[in-house]
């Protein structure tokens, strides 16, 4: 799932009282030597042409929660006996059928996810009309005490708002997701190709309309910049760094601060 802010009126709403979808940028030395990303491990891909549901129990028969889209992933915790694998769903867990998913790997080489061994730092500006204090920080953390059931999420945190981003950077491309919807969407689509296209966050079309970019920010400037363009968002991932950007109608809306 890409990043974005919900817009009423010209404030920027959340969506929820504990977590809400949102990625800014980060702001973290250059070292590659100590560059690291969040393991694949527990991470499926949604197999490709297959009708998949998020079940309320390990059974077919059990409350249907949502239909995943294509190009999507869920965080998997647990193995059922009867074929179902225990996925985190929100705060809780849910269960999807084992056989509809599929392990992956990680990238190699150059990846755009950000440095899970860093903090960041990330600012709204003044035109993108937020209510919310403008700097946010942000730091990986393994787990979540208040709830079991979210593990390895970006921790955003800024008075009176707090929420939750997953993303892992696989072989087949960047998946990210808000930890409330129980599942992420494919960002990046890899091999990274001029004019690519796929189905990205809420089934909209993503196109990568860059691939060697150069983007400003509050934090400098950065080169061989991906750009995709989902709907009317504008996004920026610098190699090594991740999300360096975000534009809504060419106008920017996150940005690397410092």
């Amino acid at each position: 799932m890409s990043y974005s802010f919900k817009k009423t009126g010209t404030f920027i709403t959340i969506t929820a009282v504990a977590f809400s979808i949102l990625t800014l940028t980060p702001t973290f030395s250059q070292a590659k030597s100590t560059y690291k990303t969040a393991s694949v491990e527990q991470f499926r891909e949604v197999q490709p042409n297959k009708t998949v549901h998020i079940f309320s129990k390990p059974s077919a028969n059990s409350k249907k929660y949502v239909k995943l889209p294509k190009n999507s992933g869920v965080v998997v915790t647990g193995q059922t006996k009867n074929g179902f694998s225990k996925i985190r769903y929100q705060f809780q867990y849910a269960y999807v059928k084992t056989s509809a998913l599929k392990k992956v790997s990680s990238k190699t080489g150059t990846h755009y996810a950000r440095d899970i061994s860093k903090k960041y730092r990330y600012d709204v500006p003044m035109n993108a009309g937020s209510i919310y204090a403008r700097t946010f920080t942000a730091s990986f953390l393994k787990t979540y005490k208040p709830s079991p059931a979210v593990t390895n999420f970006w921790f955003y945190k800024s008075s009176p708002t707090q929420f939750g981003i997953t993303e892992y950077d696989t072989s087949k491309g960047l998946y990210t997701g808000d930890i409330e919807d129980g599942y992420l969407s494919l960002s990046i689509k890899y091999p990274i190709k001029k004019n690519l296209i796929w189905s990205g966050e809420l089934g909209q079309k993503t196109k990568i309309t860059q691939t060697k970019a150069t983007a400003k920010t509050k934090a400098g400037t950065f080169k061989n910049v991906v750009v995709t363009q989902n709907g009317k968002m504008t996004y920026y991932y610098a190699p090594n760094k991740g999300l360096i950007q975000t534009k809504d109608r060419g106008k920017t809306f996150i940005q690397l601060t410092k």
